[in-house]
């Protein structure tokens, strides 16, 4: 197939996904809570910001159909749909200041696009294959989820920061942001938000009690938990317990290994609380919390387990759903999160100034802060949380959390966390005991 022919299938195929994405770009979102679709910084041709007609140096949040031709400097950004619009007020707020940079860089033509993160589709791919067909559309700086970022480095796809960030920013990480983005010694990416944090919710009408730590304690109380026993959240879970137990995650050559002995404890307290029917039946028939956090939500479980942005977004105006820390085997289990990152995607000098010159506005303590409180995400940065509201209990607990969180080891897809998923699924359904669903895990990941 000769070039001219290639470049055609990718730009058929660039229109053909562009339509499907901005017909689908909710697909990530309740649809009674759905913002309407923001194109060209417009919901509808009216400003998401302030619900009158858009102005016209409003930025492009959109896909377009056809490459720019560019007689003045640009900058392309690619993010997902989750980012863009993960609220309505976030989206209006990203706007804004994406609206801002354009206005302090008349000269540069920012475009801002929608991509998906996963499937055919997704921002690395399009990129894998732009690389050798269509270069000149090419992002210069994506967002992506922090677990792709090692991959995309190892094909170069992106490329480390080097120097674009000051160290300032770096320090005013939460240590297990860093520690995220952190691959020999070099910063592969800016990580401005963390997800999946871990922590307990009760409903406060029901317990009146102080929360025991311990989790045998908390199994002894004549109350019920769900959680997803069937799914990565169950698995996230058990190493949390198996790495309190003191369990390894490689073995003498390096490899991802499993110690048994850690891990049967580990699935003794699962096994141990649902044979008490702590841990309620239906547990094992969930594979998200977006599943199980129902059946906390109607009353038939007094704890969940939860996430930080799922309890951002569901909590009640009333506050009768609170949080606290997960009990673990002496004292609270040391949260386990993951995040996103911002990533440059070009080796161009000036493409790579302009793009780090948008990154550090995006990411500076104000502008994170308030786009992340708006959208329901614990920011990466310490300066960032200092702007949510202080007289909120929550933001004095995520405080405490994120400074003793460690970085997820894996990503939801590794072989290890399938192992543990699996061991979850059989302690927590006493289809097996916790020593053989140890055993059979480790023996897994055997090469």
């Amino acid at each position: 197939m000769n070039k001219k022919v290639s470049i055609l299938l990718f730009v058929l195929l660039w229109l053909t996904v562009s339509c499907d994405l901005v017909n689908n770009f909710t697909q990530t979102t309740d649809a009674e809570n759905t913002p309407e679709p923001i194109i060209n910084g417009t919901a509808n041709g009216i400003s998401a910001a302030t619900g009158t007609p858009s102005a016209e140096t409003t930025p492009d949040i959109a896909i377009p159909t056809t490459a720019v031709t560019q007689t003045q400097p640009s900058l392309r950004v690619w993010l997902p749909p989750e980012i863009a619009l993960s609220t309505e007020e976030g989206a209006a707020i990203l706007n804004a200041q994406l609206a801002a940079f354009r206005s302090n860089h008349p000269d540069v033509q920012l475009t801002v696009e929608q991509k998906s993160v996963s499937g055919q589709s997704s921002i690395l791919n399009y990129i894998r294959t732009g690389h050798t067909v269509a270069p000149k559309i090419l992002p210069d700086l994506i967002a992506i989820p922090i677990d792709q970022l090692s991959p995309a480095l190892s094909e170069q796809l992106v490329y480390p920061l080097d120097g674009l960030v000051d160290t300032a920013l770096l320090e005013d990480l939460y240590p297990a942001a860093l520690d995220l983005v952190l691959q020999d010694n070099r910063v592969g990416g800016y990580p401005f938000i963390l997800t999946g944090l871990p922590q307990l919710a009760y409903n406060s009408e029901a317990i009146t009690q102080t929360i025991p730590t311990r989790w045998e304690a908390l199994t002894e109380l004549p109350n019920h938990f769900v959680f997803p026993a069937n799914g990565a959240p169950g698995g996230t879970f058990a190493l949390e317990f198996y790495l309190a137990a003191g369990g390894t995650l490689t073995n003498e050559a390096g490899q991802a290994a499993l110690q048994v002995e850690p891990l049967a404890t580990a699935l003794q307290q699962l096994f141990t609380a649902k044979s008490s029917s702590f841990i309620l039946d239906q547990s094992s028939n969930y594979s998200s919390l977006q599943e199980s956090w129902p059946l906390f939500q109607a009353g038939t479980a007094d704890f969940a387990l939860t996430s930080s942005e799922q309890y951002l977004r569901q909590r009640d105006e009333e506050g009768k759903f609170l949080v606290t820390a997960v009990p673990g085997l002496q004292q609270p289990l040391t949260p386990l999160l993951s995040g996103w990152v911002w990533a440059i995607t070009t080796t161009d000098p000036t493409q790579r100034q302009l793009a780090g010159e948008l990154l550090n506005s995006l990411i500076a303590g104000d502008q994170l802060g308030e786009w992340s409180y708006a959208s329901n995400y614990l920011p990466a940065r310490q300066a960032a949380l200092a702007f949510w509201p202080q007289d909120d209990s929550y933001v004095s607990f995520a405080k405490e959390q994120l400074s003793r969180a460690q970085a997820m080891p894996f990503s939801s897809s590794s072989n290890i966390m399938t192992a543990l998923n699996n061991a979850v699924f059989d302690v927590v359904t006493l289809a097996k005991t916790p020593q053989v669903a140890a055993e059979e895990a480790a023996a897994a990941l055997q090469p």
